[in-house]
């Protein structure tokens, strides 16, 4: 729904209490806005998930050029980290 659509509901406007055609794009204003904020909401999941994949790359990247005595390492604190939490 437009902006000019939006500025053309005012429920302060009808004397006796909105007629139904009001309500219906009252509807429509509060519908558009939930999708809106949903999309919002998706855009900033998605922004966050290339952030992650990117990081996740880069780690990938480390890893790969670790020695194997240094990996063995990490894979033994790191277990006895999750260990320690249970």
């Amino acid at each position: 729904m437009s902006e000019n659509a939006h500025a053309a509901v005012r429920v302060s406007d009808q004397s006796g209490g909105p007629t139904p055609e009001v309500v219906a794009q009252l509807l429509d204003v509060v519908a558009t806005h939930s999708v809106d904020h949903a999309l919002s909401g998706i855009e900033d999941v998605i922004a966050r998930l290339r952030a992650d994949a990117e990081h996740a790359a880069e780690a990938r990247e480390v890893i790969r050029n670790t020695p194997a005595s240094v990996l063995r390492e990490a894979m033994r604190l790191r277990a006895a980290r999750i260990e320690a939490a249970r």
